[in-house]
């Protein structure tokens, strides 16, 4: 595990939410927001005085929380050129290709979708079942992005990518716009249960989209919480951009070789960096071995608790808190985040368990 202080930190004013991102979502079918769940049996075992879990398995039936910005970037983007698209393409690890795919079959828009030849299988027949078209690449998700980039200019598709890079930075702040919804709910679903605000929120990395929504949700609380980013040791971009001497987006350092299937992005998206640099208070780049964990931890509830169905993707933010309690190298870590037995933790666990073969395996760990 390596971990990182933001030393670039500082506070800004962020634009409120868009009250009309959620205001759509509800029009979709099979909308309702995902649950947030009480942990307190794993909280008091893991030294903390609550744990929430806010779980994406459930939302659009889609498995991930990914379909909230493909939906509404295609809308905005349907808005503002209508009549104009006839294919939309993506690049993705599984999730996000499945919500455009998805997103596209509502709009009765053709979609094709292009993904590293070792994606899962299911993740692969899920895209399918949407209707698009899938492209396997070989090589990595970077050289999935960029073959979707160069087929899609040359074809004349609407690329729906999540992940900024030169010459393609608007669309993707509209897919992060659309994940506020999750964040809007997680706020209704405190107060309604009377629950207090989480101290510190520990959210999923990969290329950084949703650690974007986050840092920007939570810039309109200027007394906390503190926002911890999670990623792969092996495709630690967002750490190793942290760390570099100007805090500038930097590859990865990692071979790409993890179970995360859904964070094993080697580059930052640059048009979420500015937002992560300037509101992340620190990111922690964990092995396999801990978001292994994280899927147990989730699983194996307390009587009376719900038994969660987590991919290592989503649950690399509970296996990051749990090596962050349990080892004692971490202390200093601890004491900078003021982490301890009267903290309140909030857990994104982004994805269910859509690789049944590998959720398996990791329960029998």
């Amino acid at each position: 595990m390596r971990c990182v202080i933001n030393r670039f930190r500082r506070r800004e004013d962020a634009a409120p939410a868009n009250a009309h991102v959620r205001d759509f979502h509800r029009t979709l079918p099979g909308y309702e927001p995902t649950p947030l769940i009480r942990r307190p049996v794993l909280a008091q075992a893991l030294g903390l005085s609550e744990l929430y879990v806010k779980y994406e398995g459930p939302r659009f039936g889609l498995g991930a929380f990914k379909g909230l910005g493909a939906s509404w970037a295609l809308h905005r983007l349907s808005q503002l050129q209508p009549g104009t698209i006839a294919t939309v393409s993506a690049a993705s690890e599984g999730n996000h290709g499945r919500a455009v795919a998805w997103a596209a079959r509502l709009q009765g828009i053709s979609c094709v979708i292009f993904l590293p030849s070792h994606v899962a299988t299911e993740r692969v027949e899920n895209i399918r079942r949407e209707g698009a078209r899938v492209m396997l690449v070989d090589g990595s998700y970077e050289d999935a992005v960029h073959r979707c980039d160069a087929e899609s200019r040359e074809r004349g598709w609407q690329v729906i990518s999540d992940v900024g890079y030169d010459g393609y930075l608007d669309i993707p702040e509209l897919v992060v716009e659309g994940y506020g919804t999750l964040f809007q709910e997680l706020e209704d679903q405190l107060d309604a249960s009377g629950w207090p605000q989480p101290d510190v929120v520990l959210i999923p990395g990969g290329v950084g989209g949703i650690l974007h929504a986050g840092v920007v949700h939570y810039a309109h609380r200027p007394a906390g919480p503190r926002v911890v980013g999670v990623e792969p040791s092996s495709a630690d971009c967002l750490t190793t951009s942290l760390e570099s001497p100007d805090g500038r987006p930097t590859v990865a350092t990692g071979d790409g070789a993890t179970t995360m299937a859904c964070l094993n992005c080697a580059e930052v998206s640059l048009s979420s960096w500015p937002a992560i640099r300037a509101g992340v208070d620190a990111m922690i780049a964990i092995d396999d071995r801990d978001a292994e964990e994280g899927v147990r931890l989730l699983h194996r509830a307390a009587p009376g608790d719900t038994a969660l169905e987590a991919g290592t993707s989503g649950a690399a933010t509970t296996g990051a808190l749990a090596a962050l309690m349990r080892d004692p190298w971490l202390r200093s870590l601890r004491d900078r985040l003021e982490l301890g037995s009267s903290s309140r933790v909030l857990v994104l666990c982004t994805e269910g368990a859509i690789n049944r073969a590998e959720f398996e395996r990791c329960l029998s760990g």
